[in-house]
């Protein structure tokens, strides 16, 4: 079926004498909606095609110039989701009314695509368009988010943004501390519109995290009149993968409503094979192991919301979400048990006979969480352009889940070892803050605000260990305990913006007083506390020296601060091999951050680039002792500093009219210096992550995707990391004017998801290899009735889910 473009614009100009002075003033709004688009780009451009001078709107969409000379040719205007649009300048003074069309619109059922970049570089930030990324459709935000330059997602399902794991995930603007692989695990990626890279927040944004924050940013309809949209999928039934989403909106010119619910089942196979050696006193221990490790994991959420617009100058907003995630964990295992005795005793030593102990270990460990947020917010244009913004939110978490372990001997089912726990940790945060922004002269703006957090989390843990001769449970207080965890935190911040002529900059300067207390009841007269000012200024500049080439600069100061599972002061034994405990007096983690960044775009061809320098002070260590023969014990620590210094990159390549190619990566060295118990520990890699990803319009409604995604292998604290391989294809079709589509998927086509994850000192190794079984193909159908595909304001929890 042939595709025409339709291209659809209103220009509306009056001219006004008011002096010999050529000015320039316009508005830009919607063009769907009328609704008025702030901060949108906006610049001038000379006759032989280069920048004079360039800015942003305000908050009412309104731009001025003055002093326009006269080999001035037009105005650009741009805005995220937006097509561009050139508009000639007529008159000594004009007054430009632009209205902006969405990208993606269905015009008499004719089908209109604009394309856009991959990646856009801003002056804080990077917006990655997901459009490109059609192997993560049908996933969740986890398959999608790991496609970026700068973002890895081990076999362990852990996330981290230029290797650290210490950052910050936003839904919508709106911060959310749950671990951002559970937050990402829980949005569809089908109701993923962008997704925004903030390495070097400003001041405005929450200091927490060390590597600096992702935005999320989901979709919504923005015409008059309802639209649905839906997506379902499914993988097999053994093991059993299936879900779905759907969402639904209804819009007016003064309000907007939408509900949106999703569901995924999504189990995976593995298998696992380990070993540790310890030398403690005269004896050497050696125990493999092997056996099978699966995942059953289930989660839904359903979200609504909605906004009213009075007037022109205010606007209100509220949204809903409740979810649900369980994530079953099996490792059924069968272990072996050598010693060797007597001096000297080598830790790789393999002359061992026969083991002394073989046993069969089933561990079951159930992580369940519930969570809700609501979130209410205002905001107040005044007459001057200033505008006044109030926001609300409420949480309220609910983590826990059992842990069963037990051995026997091997081949029989004679009882070794039973153990079993519970934990209930009810959480519950507020969050207030109230922002105002005034428009100074020469295209300046200042913004100042206050933001007030409040969380407490409280826990409940129970270990019972079953006894053998008389059949009774009993606690064990070395496990056992209860817990309260308290934190405010009052953050006043004061930010300048401005623009003159191709360059435009941030200065910003956030305080950040802490106030934390922590107690529990194996130590009922003891208080843990710590109160804390911390200063973290901020600067951005970019300088537009083109249409097609720009140059950013960058410094912001982080802070992460330690979970509530990192400052446990009591001892959990999880798994047979491991006993972990708790730092009550652990410090935040403070980075200072310094990077520059280059974006050049050529006619088949952009390339961004970003250097980067990453300081972490008070690095939480964690460190691995002997317990026992058999057991390590973990703990944590404050007990040095660390640097990574690297660059990232994407490169967008337009091969031909119907082929498109995407690579990007990062490479970095690191550094990291420690001490702990007179210890002293260096420990140095070169690491990188490669990302590919091409796509072929093979006919008008026929897309063909591939991606391969490489993690180089990378030091810790005590050990190492290995190497990691992934790549997905996938075909899609799009149906009834792209009301509908088929996609078949190809996962993990090398079968390749295996990582090595090895721990070591002196006296003790530690090796484990994690294989997953996730090669799978899928089918999916999606649907959109009326849909158009743009942002929709929602909210996740703000704290629960970062202690899943």
């Amino acid at each position: 079926m042939k595709v025409y473009v339709f291209t659809a614009s209103i220009l509306f100009i009056s001219i006004q004498v008011w002096g010999q002075d050529q000015m320039l003033k316009g508005i830009v709004q919607d063009g769907i909606t009328e609704k008025i688009l702030p901060y949108a780009n906006v610049s001038l451009w000379k006759k032989d095609s280069t920048v004079f001078q360039g800015l942003l709107s305000d908050s009412l969409g309104q731009f001025s110039f003055k002093n326009i000379p006269a080999n001035i040719s037009f105005v650009k205007v741009q805005a995220l989701g937006y097509r561009s649009y050139n508009a000639s300048i007529l008159g000594k003074n004009s007054f430009l009314t632009i209205k902006l069309k969405p990208e993606n619109t269905v015009l008499n059922e004719v089908f209109v695509q604009g394309e856009r970049s991959v990646s856009d570089l801003q002056i804080d930030k990077q917006i990655f368009n997901t459009r490109q990324f059609q192997n993560s459709a049908n996933g969740t935000g986890l398959d999608l988010i790991q496609r970026l330059p700068s973002v890895t997602v081990n076999t362990e399902g852990n996330v981290t943004l230029r290797g650290s794991s210490g950052f910050i995930l936003l839904v919508d603007g709106k911060p959310s501390s749950r671990n951002p692989a559970d937050v990402l695990a829980q949005i569809p990626s089908n109701l993923i519109e962008s997704v925004e890279v903030l390495t070097t927040p400003s001041a405005r944004y929450d200091a927490d995290g060390k590597a600096g924050m992702i935005n999320i940013i989901t979709k919504k309809d923005s015409q008059i009149g309802t639209s649905w949209s839906g997506n379902m999928m499914n993988a097999g039934t053994n093991p059993l993968r299936w879900g779905g989403d759907i969402m639904w909106t209804l819009a007016e010119k003064k309000w907007n409503i939408f509900a949106a619910a999703d569901y995924r089942r999504f189990d995976i196979e593995g298998f696992r094979v380990g070993e540790i050696r310890t030398i403690l006193k005269d004896s050497l221990t050696y125990m493999p192991s092997a056996g099978v490790r699966d995942y059953r994991d289930f989660q839904y959420s359903l979200r609504a919301g909605g906004s009213f617009y009075p007037k022109s100058t205010d606007v209100f907003n509220w949204s809903a979400y409740v979810g649900e995630k369980q994530t079953d964990r099996m490792a059924n295992l069968n272990y072996q048990e050598y010693v060797q005795t007597g001096i000297p005793l080598s830790l790789f030593s393999n002359s061992f006979k026969t083991p002394i102990k073989e046993f069969y270990n089933q561990n079951l460990f159930v992580r369940s969480g519930k969570f809700q947020t609501f979130t209410g917010d205002y905001s107040h244009i005044y007459a001057n352009k200033s505008k006044l913004s109030l926001l609300a939110l409420y949480e309220f978490s609910e983590l826990g889940g059992p842990l069963n372990n037990s051995d026997t001997y091997k081949g029989t089912s004679q009882l070794l070892l039973w153990e079993r726990s519970t934990e209930t940790s009810p959480l519950t945060a507020l969050r207030f803050q109230i922002d105002y922004l005034l428009p100074l002269s020469n295209n300046r703006k200042l913004e100042i605000g206050y933001h007030i957090r409040q969380i407490q989390h409280d826990g409940d843990f129970l270990f019972e260990r079953l006894n053998l001769s008389n059949q009774q449970w009993k606690s064990d207080p070395n496990f056992s305990d209860q817990m309260k965890l308290s934190q405010k935190i009052h953050a006043p911040y004061v930010q300048l913006n401005g623009t003159k002529n191709i360059f435009t900059y941030a200065l910003g300067l956030r305080t950040e007083y802490l106030s934390r207390t922590l107690t529990h009841h194996a130590e009922p007269n003891k208080i843990y506390s710590l109160d804390q000012i911390y200063l973290f200024p901020s600067f951005q500049g970019q300088w537009k020296l083109s249409d097609s080439y720009s140059f950013r600069t960058a410094y912001s100061r982080r802070i992460d601060r330690p979970t509530t599972k990192l400052m446990s002061p009591f001892k959990n034994h999880r798994h047979a091999e491991t006993i972990e405990n708790g730092d009550p007096n652990l410090l935040p983690e403070i980075a200072d951050i310094v990077e520059i960044g280059i974006s050049k775009s050529y006619e088949n061809i952009s390339f961004t680039a970003t250097a980067y320098v990453n300081f972490l002070k008070d690095k939480v260590f964690r460190v691995n002792e002997i317990y026992s023969r058999t057991i390590l014990g973990r703990t944590y620590t404050n007990a040095g500093n660390s640097q990574s210094t690297g660059m990232e990159f994407t490169t967008e390549i337009k091969a031909t009219k119907n082929w498109k190619i995407y690579l990007s990566g990062n490479l970095y060295q690191f550094d990291v210096q420690g001490k702990f118990n007179g210890i002293e520990t260096t420990q140095n890699s070169f690491n990188y992550n490669l990302n590919g990803n091409t796509v072929i319009d093979i006919l008008p409604r026929l897309r063909f995707a591939w991606d391969i995604n490489y993690l180089s292998k990378s030091v810790t604290t005590q050990g190492i990391d290995s190497e990691l391989l992934l790549s997905n294809a996938s075909l899609k079709y799009t149906l009834w004017q792209n009301k509908g589509s088929i996609t078949f998927q190809a996962q993990n086509i090398f079968n390749t998801n295996v990582q090595t994850i090895q721990t070591q000192t002196k006296d003790f190794f530690s090796s484990t290899d994690y294989r997953k079984w996730d090669r799978v193909f899928q089918i999916s159908l999606g649907f959109r009735i009326n849909d158009r595909g743009q942002k929709v304001k929602s909210t996740k929890t703000d704290y629960g889910e970062k202690d899943f």
